[in-house]
């Protein structure tokens, strides 16, 4: 088991409760923003370091899905009001539901990767970040307009922080698999809503069509000019739409 760093805001015994899982090389901190702002507002938010992400420990080297999910089962509330997941950490968030590790009343998946056909996708993705993503609160920031410079900040922090070998070993090592069948059954067991960007490399337009189908017009949500980290690139949105599922009024 690998000893995980988490983040914490707001008070611990608010009477609601958010868990976040970041993305591939992010940590906790990728959170900050929201969950400031839900911790204002009553929350208590948590967002843990993934396995060989941020602080936390790389464990014995495991970072299969199975590996992933106990670290979370063993540091996290399991049954929180609100389970987010970006990115890869919309991917463990689904798989953590569907194994009944997280039994969350609701369930809020940003721009998840749902689909990856081979290891070498995800590989390729890794190894372009490793020589090319900027390294700079300016840098980032040049890249990525909407993100505040804390939230630059925290990315750099984090890319710092990982060894990609170990980010590899999670993203293109679990690879393939595909959860766009399984939307539906997800929807049916837990208030779930997808907040994706207009052009996602994970959930693209086509596949955004076969979703709206499955889960209906409401569970889900394509917010413009907006990149792949929507609550970096659309704050306030993202809580308004996260705060209304969390307290069971988004479906009502």
């Amino acid at each position: 088991m690998a000893r995980l760093n988490t983040f914490r805001w707001g008070d611990m015994g608010a009477s609601r409760t958010v868990v976040a899982l970041h993305g591939i090389t992010a940590n906790g901190g990728a959170m900050t923003e929201p969950a400031r702002l839900m911790a204002e507002r009553g929350w208590c938010f948590i967002a843990p370091d993934m396995r060989g992400h941020g602080e936390s420990t790389r464990g014995n080297g495991d970072f299969s899905f199975d590996a992933l999910l106990a670290d979370f089962a063993e540091s996290v509330p399991t049954e929180p009001d609100l389970l987010i997941g970006h990115s890869f950490g919309g991917t463990l968030a689904q798989l953590g539901v569907e194994r009944g590790i997280f039994r969350p009343k609701s369930v809020l998946l940003e721009d998840p990767v749902s689909f990856f056909a081979d290891k070498e996708t995800p590989k390729a993705m890794l190894d372009w970040d490793e020589a090319n993503m900027p390294r700079t609160v300016e840098g980032l920031c040049a890249l990525n307009p909407g993100w505040s410079e804390l939230d630059a900040a925290w990315k750099v922090v984090s890319l710092f922080q990982i060894d990609f070998d170990d980010a590899r070993a999670a993203f293109s090592g679990n690879a393939p698999w595909d959860l766009r069948s399984r939307a539906r059954a997800l929807a049916d067991a837990v208030r779930t809503v997808w907040v994706l960007p207009e052009v996602s490399r994970f959930v693209p337009t086509e596949d955004q069509a076969q979703l709206r189908a499955e889960v209906g017009e409401r569970a889900v949500v394509i917010m413009p000019n907006v990149g792949h980290s929507v609550h970096r690139d659309a704050t306030e949105a993202f809580v308004e739409i996260a705060e209304s599922l969390g307290e069971g009024r988004w479906f009502a």
